[in-house]
C-alpha cells in the first residue's frame, strides 16, 4: 500500500485497491494451481470435491478452501474499479480494447498457473469477465432513466450477461455481473452503493459457497479515497499476467 503524504486524503487510492485485488487473485491462483491441481489432483474443484479431498490431505484441502474464499474478495473490488473506470474514461472503445488485450494476454499464463496446461478450454481467466462487465455497463448507459422499458432492458442485459458468463465458463464472471449491477444501481450514493455491492456479494454465495467471504472486498472498497494514485498504465495492465507467470513458475519449481 502506498504511503500518503500529509496533504493526501485518508483512505486508499485506486492503485492500492487494485493491488489488494491482485493479491486476492494471487491467493486463488496459488490455491487452485499449487494445492488443488498439483497436490490434490482435483483441478478447479468445487466445495464438495475439496471436502472429499480432506480424507486424503485435510491440511491442503482446508487451505485450498480458504484461498478460494480469499480470491472471492477480489470480485467486489474489480467490479468497483471497472465502474469507476467506465465512468471516467474519455474513450470507451480504447478502454474496452485494453481490457480485452489483457484478457487475451492472461489466458495462457492463467492456464499454466491454474491447470498446469498450455491450453485449457474448461475455464477462462477472470479478465474476460471484466470485458463482459464493460459491455454490460455500456448497455446500461445507453438506456438511462427508470422508465419501465429501460429498466426491463437493463434486466434483460443482466440476464444475458449471466448466460454468456456461464456459456463461456469465465471464472467469477457471473458474480462480477451481479455485483456490478448492484453497484451501478446506486452509483450516485456511495454508502448505498457499498451496501448494495455487499448484498450482491452475499447473493453470489448462492452461486458458490466460496463467495460467502466476498463482502469483505466491499470493506476494502469502503476505504477508497477517490484518488487514482500514482501508477504506470502499462504496469497496471501487465501486472495480472505477470503475477500468473510467477505463480506458474513457483508451482513448477515446487513440483
Amino acid at each position: 500500500m502506498e504511503r500518503l503524504s500529509d496533504n493526501s486524503p485518508s483512505g486508499i487510492s485506486g492503485n492500492a485497491l487494485r493491488t489488494w485485488g491482485l493479491l486476492f487473485l494471487a491467493a486463488g491462483a496459488i490455491g487452485r494451481g499449487l494445492l488443488q491441481t498439483r497436490l490434490l489432483g482435483v483441478g478447479s474443484a468445487n466445495t464438495q470435491q475439496l471436502l472429499a479431498a480432506m480424507d486424503a490431505n485435510m491440511g491442503a484441502a482446508t487451505l485450498a478452501i480458504v484461498l478460494q474464499a480469499i480470491e472471492a474478495c477480489a470480485m467486489p473490488i474489480f467490479a468497483f474499479l471497472l465502474l469507476e473506470g467506465f465512468q471516467h474514461t474519455s474513450n470507451f472503445k480504447n478502454y474496452l480494447l485494453r481490457v480485452l488485450g489483457v484478457a487475451v494476454l492472461s489466458e495462457i499464463p492463467y492456464n499454466l498457473a491454474v491447470s498446469a496446461k498450455l491450453l485449457d478450454t474448461a475455464t477462462r481467466n477472470p479478465v474476460f469477465g471484466l470485458v463482459l462487465g464493460l459491455v454490460v455497463l455500456y448497455l446500461y448507459d445507453r438506456f438511462p432513466g427508470k422508465t419501465f422499458q429501460n429498466v426491463l432492458i437493463k434486466v434483460l442485459v443482466t440476464v444475458a450477461a449471466l448466460v454468456w458468463a456461464s456459456m463461456l465458463n469465465i471464472e467469477g464472471a457471473s458474480c462480477l455481473v451481479v455485483i456490478l449491477a448492484c453497484l451501478w444501481a446506486f452509483r450516485a450514493k456511495p454508502m448505498l452503493r457499498n451496501f448494495a455491492g455487499a448484498t450482491g456479494a452475499i447473493v453470489c454465495s448462492m452461486i458458490s459457497p466460496f463467495y460467502m467471504a466476498s463482502p469483505m472486498g466491499i470493506l476494502v472498497v469502503h476505504m477508497y479515497n477517490g484518488e487514482k494514485g500514482n501508477v504506470n498504465r502499462m504496469v497496471s495492465y501487465l501486472a495480472y499476467p505477470a503475477l500468473l507467470l510467477l505463480v506458474a513458475a513457483a508451482c513448477w519449481l515446487v513440483f
